[in-house]
């Protein structure tokens, strides 16, 4: 468990982790300036988050598969495609009940409020969404990458 943690801070991960976090960045402004349209179209807090997440995963897949992890996009294959959203689909969950939790304890959520929550969800799931590409998605773990395979 040790050594797993030492690739956490190894100078390629560190790099992919600055990688992981500008595509995180630019599809978080995404996805709640998408959620925030949907919500003031007249959709529910949930459904707008939902709704937006599927729009910013799938930026995110494709981003991060490429330029992150150096992929070929023509490489990808059913097994990873799968793990991604899975990884994904308990991030956005998270997400999702995060939000509904600060409505639940706050009250009717403002705006600021509503992106807050998101945000603040995002921050928490952010290290183990990284490890979690990295190693069981896209298979480019370090130790990995040292021993060949």
């Amino acid at each position: 468990m040790r050594n797993y943690l030492k690739t956490l801070v190894h100078p390629e991960a560190m790099v992919q982790m600055m990688k992981l976090g500008f595509i995180g960045g630019f599809n978080t402004v995404v996805s709640l300036g998408l959620s925030l349209l949907f919500r003031r179209a007249g959709m529910a807090d949930e459904p707008a988050v939902a709704l937006a997440w599927i729009i910013g995963t799938l930026l995110s897949y494709f981003m991060n598969r490429r330029w992150t992890f150096s992929l070929a996009t023509a490489g990808a294959n059913v097994r990873e495609t799968s793990h991604f959203f899975v990884v994904n689909v308990v991030a956005g969950t998270l997400t999702v009940g995060f939000v509904w939790l600060a409505g639940a304890v706050l009250g009717e959520l403002s705006d600021v409020q509503f992106l807050g929550a998101q945000i603040v969800a995002s921050i928490i799931i952010v290290i183990p969404k990284f490890a979690a590409y990295r190693d069981v998605v896209f298979k480019r773990s370090l130790t990995d990458a040292r021993d060949g395979g």
